[in-house]
C-alpha cells in the first residue's frame, strides 16, 4: 500500500501520532507503515551528519549517482546496514531507485570480463557428472553428481527401470492388493452393472463387493474366474461373513441365469 508524504508527515510528525495509532487507522500493518517513512524519509527527529565517509555528501553522490551503485552495494562495501545509506540517500534528497533497478553487485558498465572470468562463470554453469552404474543391466552412465548422491538407486533409461520393476515384482499375501484381483473385481462389476444380484435385494448402493462364490481359499484354482465371481452390497455381503458355502448354490443360479439371459 503507498502512502502519500504529504499525510504520513501530517499524521507522524504534526499530530504526533505512533506508527501503531496509523497502522490501526488505516487498517494495516505497523510494518507497512515503518517502511513507507523509512522510504520517504520521514522522522520526528532531525538527522544530523556524522563523521563517516558515506556522511561526506560529494563521495555519496559520486558512488550512487555518478557510479549508478545501488545503496545495497554500497552498504555491502562498507560493512554497514542497508537503512544507513538509504537514510542519507533520502537526506540529500535524491530519488531511490526501485528494488529492480538496485544493483546486486558492483555495476560493471559495459566493461568485458576476462577470459578467467568467462571461464570461471562458464564453469559454474556446467552442471558436475559422475559415472554411475545401472542397477539393473550394470551399464556405466553419466548422470548429474549431486542427483546421483541423493538417490540410492540408479537406472540408465525408463525402459530399464520398468523392466527392473518386473523382474522383481512382489507379490502380496492378501490378494485384494494384486492387479489381478483388481482386474478380476472390475469385469464382476461391469457384468452386474455395478448393483447388487443377491435374490430380492433391490438396493441401489454403490457401496459394493465382489464376493467369491466359491471360498477363494477352498477353491484358490477359482479365484479369478469371473463366473465365480458375483455383486453384493456391503449389507448383503456381511450376511455371508462365515457361512459362504451356504450361499454357493443359490448365488451359482444368479449367474448362470445371467449368463443365459
Amino acid at each position: 500500500m503507498k502512502l502519500s508524504k504529504e499525510y504520513l508527515y501530517q499524521k507522524y510528525v504534526l499530530d504526533n501520532q505512533t506508527t501503531k495509532d496509523i497502522a490501526n487507522e488505516l487498517g494495516i500493518s505497523r510494518h507497512t507503515v515503518k517502511s513507507n517513512l523509512r522510504r520517504l524519509g520521514i522522522r520526528k527527529k532531525e538527522f544530523k551528519l556524522g563523521t563517516k565517509i558515506y556522511d561526506d555528501i560529494n563521495w555519496l553522490y559520486e558512488q550512487y549517482i555518478t557510479l549508478g551503485k545501488g545503496y545495497t552495494v554500497i552498504a555491502n562495501d562498507l560493512g554497514v546496514s542497508y537503512t544507513t545509506i538509504l537514510d542519507r540517500i533520502l537526506f540529500f534528497g535524491w530519488e531511490i531507485r526501485g528494488h529492480n533497478e538496485i544493483d546486486k553487485a558492483t555495476p560493471r558498465k559495459g566493461r568485458k570480463h576476462s577470459k578467467e572470468s568467462l571461464q570461471k562463470i562458464k564453469e559454474s554453469r556446467i552442471r558436475k557428472r559422475s559415472l554411475t552404474q545401472c542397477n539393473n543391466c550394470n551399464n556405466f552412465f553419466e548422470r548429474v553428481t549431486s542427483s546421483a548422491n541423493r538417490s540410492i538407486n540408479s537406472y540408465c533409461s525408463i525402459k530399464c527401470y520398468r523392466n527392473f520393476l518386473k523382474e522383481n515384482r512382489v507379490v502380496p499375501d492378501n490378494i485384494t492388493f494384486s492387479a489381478d484381483y483388481k482386474e478380476w473385481r472390475k469385469k464382476v462389476y461391469k457384468r452386474d452393472n455395478y448393483r447388487c444380484k443377491m435374490p430380492y435385494c433391490e438396493s441401489p448402493s454403490r457401496d459394493i463387493a465382489a464376493h467369491h462364490i466359491f471360498p477363494k481359499k477352498l477353491y484358490p484354482d477359482k479365484k479369478f474366474d469371473v463366473q465365480n465371481g458375483i455383486t453384493l452390497c456391503r449389507k448383503c455381503h456381511e450376511k455371508t461373513y462365515g457361512k459362504e458355502e451356504q450361499f454357493i448354490e443359490m448365488l451359482v443360479r444368479v449367474v448362470q441365469t445371467m449368463n443365459d439371459l
